[in-house]
Protein backbone atom coordinates (compact mmCIF):
# COMPACT_ATOMS: atom_id res chain seq x y z
CA UNK A 1 0.00 0.00 0.00
CA UNK A 2 1.34 3.40 -0.93
CA UNK A 3 0.87 6.46 1.23
CA UNK A 4 0.59 9.81 -0.41
CA UNK A 5 2.71 12.55 1.06
CA UNK A 6 2.58 16.21 0.22
CA UNK A 7 6.21 16.90 -0.57
CA UNK A 8 5.54 20.57 -1.14
CA UNK A 9 6.52 21.72 2.32
CA UNK A 10 6.94 25.41 1.62
CA UNK A 11 6.63 27.17 4.96
CA UNK A 12 4.42 30.16 5.66
CA UNK A 13 7.64 32.12 6.17
CA UNK A 14 8.79 31.31 2.63
CA UNK A 15 5.42 32.29 1.24
CA UNK A 16 5.59 35.61 3.05
CA UNK A 17 9.11 36.24 1.81
CA UNK A 18 7.82 35.88 -1.73
CA UNK A 19 5.61 38.91 -1.13
CA UNK A 20 6.97 42.14 -2.52
CA UNK A 21 6.74 44.33 0.58
CA UNK A 22 6.75 41.89 3.47
CA UNK A 23 7.55 43.47 6.84
CA UNK A 24 9.60 42.14 9.71
CA UNK A 25 6.52 42.26 11.93
CA UNK A 26 4.57 40.07 9.52
CA UNK A 27 7.34 37.49 9.64
CA UNK A 28 7.53 37.67 13.43
CA UNK A 29 3.83 36.87 13.60
CA UNK A 30 4.64 33.44 12.17
CA UNK A 31 5.02 30.74 14.82
CA UNK A 32 7.72 28.94 12.87
CA UNK A 33 10.05 31.90 12.26
CA UNK A 34 12.52 30.81 14.93
CA UNK A 35 12.49 27.22 13.69
CA UNK A 36 13.10 28.43 10.14
CA UNK A 37 15.91 30.66 11.35
CA UNK A 38 17.63 27.83 13.23
CA UNK A 39 17.21 25.64 10.15
CA UNK A 40 19.18 28.37 8.36
CA UNK A 41 16.54 29.20 5.80
CA UNK A 42 18.79 31.30 3.57
CA UNK A 43 16.06 33.51 2.19
CA UNK A 44 14.93 34.34 5.72
CA UNK A 45 18.47 34.96 6.98
CA UNK A 46 19.21 37.28 4.08
CA UNK A 47 16.06 39.25 4.92
CA UNK A 48 16.82 39.43 8.66
CA UNK A 49 20.40 40.52 8.03
CA UNK A 50 19.39 43.58 6.05
CA UNK A 51 20.52 46.73 7.85
CA UNK A 52 16.99 47.99 8.40
CA UNK A 53 15.82 44.66 9.84
CA UNK A 54 18.83 44.33 12.13
CA UNK A 55 18.27 47.86 13.43
CA UNK A 56 14.61 47.05 14.01
CA UNK A 57 15.46 43.84 15.88
CA UNK A 58 17.94 45.66 18.13
CA UNK A 59 15.47 48.48 18.75
CA UNK A 60 12.80 45.99 19.77
CA UNK A 61 14.98 44.60 22.57
CA UNK A 62 16.23 47.98 23.80
CA UNK A 63 13.21 50.30 23.63
CA UNK A 64 10.08 50.05 25.73
CA UNK A 65 7.12 48.94 23.60
CA UNK A 66 4.14 51.32 23.41
CA UNK A 67 2.02 51.42 26.55
CA UNK A 68 -1.20 51.37 24.55
CA UNK A 69 -0.59 47.78 23.42
CA UNK A 70 -2.30 44.86 25.11
CA UNK A 71 -0.16 43.64 28.00
CA UNK A 72 -0.05 40.06 26.73
CA UNK A 73 1.42 41.12 23.38
CA UNK A 74 3.53 44.12 24.47
CA UNK A 75 6.67 42.04 24.78
CA UNK A 76 5.86 39.45 22.14
CA UNK A 77 7.98 41.12 19.46
CA UNK A 78 10.89 42.03 21.77
CA UNK A 79 10.98 38.42 22.96
CA UNK A 80 10.96 37.06 19.41
CA UNK A 81 13.61 39.59 18.38
CA UNK A 82 15.87 38.45 21.21
CA UNK A 83 15.39 34.80 20.26
CA UNK A 84 16.31 35.58 16.65
CA UNK A 85 19.40 37.58 17.61
CA UNK A 86 20.66 34.87 19.97
CA UNK A 87 19.72 31.69 18.09
CA UNK A 88 23.38 30.81 17.38
CA UNK A 89 23.11 31.20 13.63
CA UNK A 90 26.55 32.37 12.44
CA UNK A 91 25.20 34.72 9.77
CA UNK A 92 23.23 36.68 12.38
CA UNK A 93 26.02 36.68 14.99
CA UNK A 94 28.52 37.81 12.36
CA UNK A 95 26.19 40.55 11.15
CA UNK A 96 25.50 41.94 14.60
CA UNK A 97 28.95 41.47 16.09
CA UNK A 98 30.72 42.84 13.04
CA UNK A 99 28.76 46.07 12.66
CA UNK A 100 29.77 48.82 15.07
CA UNK A 101 26.65 50.88 14.32
CA UNK A 102 24.46 47.96 15.42
CA UNK A 103 26.60 47.37 18.51
CA UNK A 104 26.27 51.07 19.35
CA UNK A 105 22.50 50.87 18.98
CA UNK A 106 22.51 47.91 21.35
CA UNK A 107 24.90 49.62 23.77
CA UNK A 108 22.70 52.73 23.97
CA UNK A 109 20.31 50.73 26.14
CA UNK A 110 22.69 51.36 29.03
CA UNK A 111 22.13 55.11 28.73
CA UNK A 112 18.58 54.72 30.06
CA UNK A 113 18.03 55.93 33.59
CA UNK A 114 17.58 53.27 36.27
CA UNK A 115 15.62 51.26 36.98
CA UNK A 116 15.82 49.47 33.65
CA UNK A 117 12.86 47.48 32.43
CA UNK A 118 13.88 44.05 33.79
CA UNK A 119 12.57 42.15 30.77
CA UNK A 120 14.34 44.36 28.25
CA UNK A 121 17.45 44.20 30.44
CA UNK A 122 17.33 40.41 30.24
CA UNK A 123 17.05 40.58 26.44
CA UNK A 124 19.96 43.03 26.29
CA UNK A 125 22.13 40.95 28.60
CA UNK A 126 21.35 37.73 26.74
CA UNK A 127 22.20 39.32 23.38
CA UNK A 128 25.47 40.89 24.55
CA UNK A 129 26.35 37.70 26.42
CA UNK A 130 25.78 35.65 23.30
CA UNK A 131 28.03 37.99 21.32
CA UNK A 132 30.72 37.75 24.01
CA UNK A 133 30.68 33.99 23.45
CA UNK A 134 30.39 34.07 19.64
CA UNK A 135 32.21 37.22 18.55
CA UNK A 136 34.48 37.59 21.52
CA UNK A 137 37.33 39.73 20.23
CA UNK A 138 35.13 42.14 18.26
CA UNK A 139 32.74 42.72 21.15
CA UNK A 140 35.41 43.02 23.85
CA UNK A 141 37.30 45.51 21.67
CA UNK A 142 34.09 47.50 21.19
CA UNK A 143 33.24 47.53 24.90
CA UNK A 144 36.76 48.51 25.95
CA UNK A 145 36.52 51.56 23.70
CA UNK A 146 33.44 52.70 25.63
CA UNK A 147 34.85 54.70 28.53
CA UNK A 148 31.57 54.63 30.46
CA UNK A 149 30.74 50.94 29.97
CA UNK A 150 31.76 49.71 33.42
CA UNK A 151 30.31 52.83 35.06
CA UNK A 152 26.97 52.23 33.35
CA UNK A 153 26.90 48.52 34.21
CA UNK A 154 27.56 49.37 37.87
CA UNK A 155 24.94 52.11 37.72
CA UNK A 156 22.42 49.43 36.75
CA UNK A 157 23.80 46.64 38.95
CA UNK A 158 20.52 46.66 40.88
CA UNK A 159 19.02 45.00 37.79
CA UNK A 160 19.98 41.33 37.99
CA UNK A 161 20.48 40.96 34.24
CA UNK A 162 23.32 43.51 34.38
CA UNK A 163 24.93 41.65 37.25
CA UNK A 164 24.77 38.53 35.07
CA UNK A 165 26.41 40.41 32.20
CA UNK A 166 29.31 41.51 34.39
CA UNK A 167 29.79 37.93 35.57
CA UNK A 168 29.81 36.74 31.95
CA UNK A 169 32.73 39.06 31.30
CA UNK A 170 34.52 37.60 34.30
CA UNK A 171 33.95 33.95 33.46
CA UNK A 172 32.84 33.31 29.87
CA UNK A 173 35.60 34.84 27.74
CA UNK A 174 37.75 32.37 25.83
CA UNK A 175 40.59 31.64 25.16
CA UNK A 176 42.36 31.94 28.50
CA UNK A 177 44.76 34.63 27.28
CA UNK A 178 41.92 36.89 26.20
CA UNK A 179 40.09 36.19 29.45
CA UNK A 180 43.15 37.33 31.39
CA UNK A 181 43.23 40.50 29.29
CA UNK A 182 39.58 41.18 30.18
CA UNK A 183 40.27 40.57 33.88
CA UNK A 184 43.11 43.09 33.77
CA UNK A 185 40.81 45.60 32.06
CA UNK A 186 38.14 45.10 34.74
CA UNK A 187 40.80 45.46 37.41
CA UNK A 188 42.10 48.68 35.86
CA UNK A 189 38.51 49.94 35.98
CA UNK A 190 38.58 49.15 39.73
CA UNK A 191 35.51 46.94 39.48
CA UNK A 192 36.18 45.25 42.82
CA UNK A 193 36.66 48.50 44.72
CA UNK A 194 33.59 50.05 43.12
CA UNK A 195 31.44 47.03 43.94
CA UNK A 196 32.60 47.20 47.56
CA UNK A 197 31.63 50.88 47.66
CA UNK A 198 28.10 49.96 46.59
CA UNK A 199 27.62 47.88 49.73
CA UNK A 200 26.65 50.91 51.74
CA UNK A 201 23.45 52.09 53.47
CA UNK A 202 23.26 55.05 51.09
CA UNK A 203 22.60 52.66 48.19
CA UNK A 204 19.24 51.07 47.55
CA UNK A 205 18.73 47.50 48.65
CA UNK A 206 18.87 45.89 45.19
CA UNK A 207 22.19 47.54 44.37
CA UNK A 208 23.70 46.49 47.69
CA UNK A 209 22.43 42.94 47.38
CA UNK A 210 23.56 42.46 43.78
CA UNK A 211 26.93 44.09 44.41
CA UNK A 212 27.65 41.73 47.29
CA UNK A 213 26.40 38.74 45.27
CA UNK A 214 28.64 39.75 42.37
CA UNK A 215 31.68 39.87 44.65
CA UNK A 216 30.86 36.42 46.03
CA UNK A 217 30.44 35.03 42.52
CA UNK A 218 33.70 36.60 41.33
CA UNK A 219 35.51 34.79 44.15
CA UNK A 220 33.77 31.49 43.40
CA UNK A 221 34.26 31.70 39.63
CA UNK A 222 37.86 32.82 39.94
CA UNK A 223 38.77 29.95 42.24
CA UNK A 224 36.86 27.41 40.15
CA UNK A 225 38.57 28.47 36.95
CA UNK A 226 41.96 28.69 38.64
CA UNK A 227 41.69 25.10 39.85
CA UNK A 228 40.57 23.83 36.43
CA UNK A 229 43.37 25.36 34.39
CA UNK A 230 46.18 22.95 33.68
CA UNK A 231 48.81 25.52 32.86
CA UNK A 232 49.95 27.98 35.49
CA UNK A 233 48.68 31.36 34.36
CA UNK A 234 49.34 34.57 36.21
CA UNK A 235 47.07 35.17 39.22
CA UNK A 236 43.52 36.40 38.71
CA UNK A 237 43.85 40.18 39.22
CA UNK A 238 40.28 40.49 40.54
CA UNK A 239 40.89 37.85 43.20
CA UNK A 240 44.16 39.54 44.09
CA UNK A 241 42.34 42.87 44.49
CA UNK A 242 39.72 41.25 46.70
CA UNK A 243 42.24 39.52 48.88
CA UNK A 244 44.54 42.50 49.31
Amino acid sequence: MFWKFDLNTTSHVDKLLDKEHVTLQELMDEDDILQECKAQNQKLLDFLCRQQCMEELVSLITQDPPLDMEEKVRFKYPNTACELLTCDVPQISDRLGGDESLLSLLYDFLDHEPPLNPLLASFFSKTIGNLIARKTEQVITFLKKKDKFITLVLKHIGTSALMDLLLRLVSCVEPAGLRQEVLHWLNEEKVIQRLVELIHPSQDEDRQSNASQTLCDIVRLGRDQGSQLQEALEPDPLLTALES
